[in-house]
């Protein structure tokens, strides 16, 4: 046991609590609002909420575990496997959001691209593809149980298994979302020179750039942290003095996978206006009504 596995593990533990809230109440806000229901760039968002809820619930699970010192049970592989999906579907969910953004701003006389069926059917086959895709490393067993790290991945020197999936739904979705993100920008800054939208052109460029910035931001989270386990995947390529990585790497790529799904859900709730507006207008229905409590227990004293 190391002096600093406790710690970390907590902190893995509270950054996966704060993006399993931060998620559902996004979902339910968006859920049980008739008008948000309407709203297809909302219906968008809740992929990745689904995509984060996923992840942080494998990692409570995986957490828990570690911090009880268990040793493999049969849930182990299954941990890895969703924890994996649930990083991959948030690659996929930011695409999907993309790709509307492109429909409704170089494509905008094409409304049948904007239909709301097409894109939910799409984010469907997306996340049906992510469970998929992964279904023969889980059913080959390969995410390996590794006593030291406490839990479940796939073995380094697995060249296929690990560039696999970060190519087909990492590294892909990721060039995807950048050309379609200057694509868009590209198109937007023509159209404004040309003189067909009534707005400054760097107003209307800013703000092309901030919508862009919001989807990419998960994106650019996950891919930072993700730069540490391949660091220690290269690193046993090249050297090839060892078939896994060391339980700091492991726990510090868990730490940074935890903080920045927590961070990108906790960000939906902030990004997005109207969430955000019911979600402070109901916490000031609640402190009025624990006031008018209060002010009424004090008025009987």
């Amino acid at each position: 046991m190391f002096w600093w596995a406790i710690p970390l593990e907590l902190l893995i533990l509270a950054f996966s609590f704060i993006g399993l809230i931060s998620s559902i109440v996004f979902i339910l806000v968006v859920v049980i609002h008739r008008e948000f229901r309407q709203n297809l760039i909302l219906l968008l968002a809740i992929n990745l909420s689904i995509g984060g809820l996923i992840t942080c619930v494998s990692m409570i699970s995986q957490a828990l575990y570690m911090i009880m010192q268990s040793e493999q049970d049969m849930l182990c592989p299954f941990r890895s496997y969703f924890y994996t999906a649930g990083g991959l579907y948030i690659f996929q969910a930011a695409l999907l959001q993309t790709l509307h953004r492109l429909f409704i701003t170089v494509f905008a006389h094409r409304r049948y691209w904007q239909n709301r069926c097409l894109f939910l059917s799409l984010a469907l086959a997306q996340l049906s593809l992510c469970l998929l895709a992964l279904l023969p490393l889980l059913l080959g067993n390969r995410f390996p149980y590794f006593p030291s790290a406490k839990a479940c991945y796939i073995a380094l020197n697995d060249i296929f298994d690990v560039l696999y999936p970060a190519i087909c739904f990492y590294f892909v979705p990721l060039i995807l979302q950048s050309g379609l993100s200057y694509w868009i920008l590209q198109h937007v800054a023509r159209e404004t020179r040309a003189g067909r939208a009534g707005m400054n052109i760097h107003k209307r460029i800013h703000k092309e750039r901030r919508v862009l910035a919001r989807v990419a931001l998960p994106v650019i989270l996950l891919l930072s942290v993700g730069l540490i386990f391949f660091v220690f995947f290269f690193g046993t390529i090249l050297t090839n003095t060892q078939w896994e990585a060391p339980p700091y790497a492991l726990h510090l790529s868990f730490l940074g996978s935890s903080a920045a799904t927590g961070a990108s859900m906790m960000a939906n709730l902030f990004l997005y206006r109207e969430v955000k507006k019911n979600i402070w207008l109901y916490l000031r229905c609640l402190w009025i009504h624990h006031e008018q409590n209060r002010i009424h227990i004090l008025g009987h004293a």
